[in-house]
């Protein structure tokens, strides 16, 4: 194999594989719970007693995921891992260690038997190792070597998606905050401006000339945004048309203007056509040294930007400093609100229907609140969301949700309208709450439901999160008859043991993971992984963000069926959530083809 560092060990070979390294600083706290899984099939599989993968930096080795073992981080001279990424081969293995004084570590004097797959990313170069070790002497057969070098492909395949975005070939936001934080811990500049872009009129690409060309598009306006933050800056892309970058040093209005004129320039597309787009902006300016994150900087700009009203066109700036005051208010209209005040505008629902398309049936709807408000219009939910999070109102807020939930699906139920359950996304203050389990019980009785017609979304990151209040409140919505999902599964920072002690009735397969499946491998292998744990589970398995045709005829072959995404139906308001039962409740014993249940949402 051809390598991006030559094997005589210069420091220039050795510099360059240092910075490509840089891309991959996963914190110790923060690990992928896939890299986990991966450790833990390597000593499984070659009987060895703990294992893990290490990143090799230019001056210490970061054991970032292990089994048997915790993360920790290592004196790069005192890591085996080190004379495994020197050799430079694919497979590096010491039968005995204590034959071998030299290979023997601080960390492990015990173990004897070493073996590792060397990682080698995309670009040729070494990352680090998928490492076993055993307090034994012995060596692996050649099954076990290939099995722990597949594993170790599998391993390089989660890094570049934990890190990468495939559709622009930029950081990530998860890469990106974590560049951020490194520049920002240093405080080699005086200061350091961090913005937040998002795109506005990008939908309407994916809907009019289709999805390839919004991946075109994208990239195109991710070249320009490098080109504009040039060297001495950080860019990465977030997700669907949201970027982030980031700055050191005083930052002019100039500049600002320039990428503002870079956002509005009019792009051809691939027939030739010019589509323009413009953006809104948010930015926030910091004096370093600072006690904020990074993290927490680049969400004071996306709060910035999410308060830019009218476009009329053209991109906007808007700078965090008076969005404070701005936030005040909001927050003031979101209580009255939630007290019914004249004026306030109106909290609602929507629903997005979820399918079996393999027997052609309706399986459910996931409620997705929305706030009218009178003079900003339709409020996005992660905004107010996040303010009633940070305000101590989501319980409220969450429970007011349930109720227009219920009732709803009362008046369906009176109207002899099919009985499918309807999924609530609770907050995590509201998921550790003791007073969640009761309140629900008091919903269902006062609106005549039995506690199937709900389900509630775990996402993986709450399981974390004050793990005994809230499996103690999902056992008690089991006992009301509840379903429970496990929401964006493959994105979070949960673990197996988290998941293998939360019972559940279904597993949401994340967006990143079924759009575009059927074009990666890397994808479509993790994907398998994920449907294995829905079916060790005994779960559903249902599959999120469903848009392409291709990807439901590459799910059909692999017997996934459960799907919710723009595919089949966007999310819609409680009337066309009523029309959409109405026209399945005639189709109850008939198995429709795929065309004849897209007719059902039209």
């Amino acid at each position: 194999m051809e390598t991006g560092i030559g094997t005589d060990g210069s420091a220039a070979a050795e510099l360059l594989r240092a910075q490509e390294m840089s891309r991959y600083h996963i914190a110790q706290d923060d690990p992928d719970p896939k890299l986990r899984l991966l450790a833990q099939l390597a000593v499984k599989a070659t009987g060895m007693d703990i294992g893990g993968i290490t990143l090799i930096h230019h001056a210490y080795a970061a054991v970032v995921t292990g089994a048997g073992i915790a993360p920790q981080r290592l004196d790069r001279s005192d890591a085996i891992c080190s004379h495994a990424v020197d050799a430079q081969s694919a497979f590096f293995e010491v039968p005995d260690l204590h034959a071998a004084p030299r290979f023997v570590t601080r960390q492990f004097p015990e173990m004897r038997h070493y073996a590792a797959a060397t990682l080698f990313g995309r670009r040729g170069y070494v990352l680090g190792t998928l490492w076993v070790m055993s307090c034994a002497p012995g060596r692996l057969d050649e099954s076990q070597r290939l099995l722990l070098q597949g594993l170790g492909r599998l391993a390089v395949d989660a890094l570049e998606m934990y890190y990468y975005d495939g559709t622009t070939g930029m950081h990530n936001r998860t890469a990106l905050v974590q560049q951020v934080q490194d520049k920002v811990a240093l405080a080699d500049a005086s200061d350091v401006l961090v913005g937040y872009i998002d795109l506005t009129g990008f939908h309407q690409i994916n809907e009019i000339h289709g999805r390839d060309t919004g991946d075109y598009l994208l990239a195109e306006f991710a070249h320009r945004l490098q080109r504009w933050i040039g060297a001495d800056g950080m860019a990465g892309h977030f997700g669907g048309d949201r970027f982030g970058f980031a700055l050191e040093g005083p930052v002019s209005s100039e500049r600002l203007d320039a990428l503002r004129l870079a956002i509005d320039a009019p792009c051809s597309l691939p027939d030739s056509r010019l589509h323009a787009l413009s953006a809104r902006i948010g930015i926030v300016r910091e004096a370093l040294p600072t006690r904020l994150s990074a993290g927490a900087l680049f969400d004071m700009a996306e709060t910035a930007a999410a308060m830019i009203g009218a476009m009329h066109g053209f991109s906007v700036v808007r700078e965090y400093g008076g969005v404070l005051r701005d936030r005040s208010r909001m927050l003031q209209a979101l209580v009255e609100v939630l007290e019914d005040a004249p004026g306030a505008g109106e909290l609602t629902v929507f629903y997005q229907p979820q399918v079996n398309f393999g027997d052609g049936s309706l399986i459910g709807f996931e409620a997705l609140a929305r706030w009218r408000h009178p003079q900003l219009g339709m409020v996005p939910a992660q905004t107010f969301v996040a303010l009633a999070e940070s305000s101590g109102h989501c319980f409220e807020l969450d429970m007011r949700i349930a109720r227009m939930v219920c009732r709803m699906v009362r008046r369906w139920r009176d109207a002899g309208l099919p009985a499918v359950p309807v999924s609530l996304n609770l907050s995590r203050a509201s998921l550790v709450n003791p007073r969640l389990p009761d309140a629900v019980a008091a919903l269902l009785a006062e609106h005549g439901l039995p506690g199937a017609s709900l389900e509630v979304e775990v996402t993986e990151g709450q399981l974390l999160d004050a793990p005994q209040a809230l499996h103690a409140c999902v056992e008690a919505l089991r006992a009301l008859g509840l379903r429970i999902a496990i929401d964006d599964f493959g994105i979070g920072y949960s673990n197996l043991d988290a998941i293998a002690t939360l019972r559940f009735d279904r597993l949401k397969v994340d967006r990143r993971f079924v759009h575009g499946v059927a074009d990666s491998d890397t994808t479509a292998s993790l994907f398998q992984l994920i449907q294995g744990v829905a079916r060790v589970s005994g779960a559903e398995l249902l599959c999120e963000g469903l848009e392409r045709e291709k990807d439901l005829d590459w799910l059909r072959q692999h017997h996934a069926y459960c799907v919710q995404g723009w595919y089949f139906c966007k999310a819609e308001p409680a009337e066309r959530a009523e029309h959409m039962l109405r026209g399945w409740q005639g189709r109850l014993c008939e198995t429709a083809p795929r065309a004849d249940l897209r007719s059902l949402f039209v």
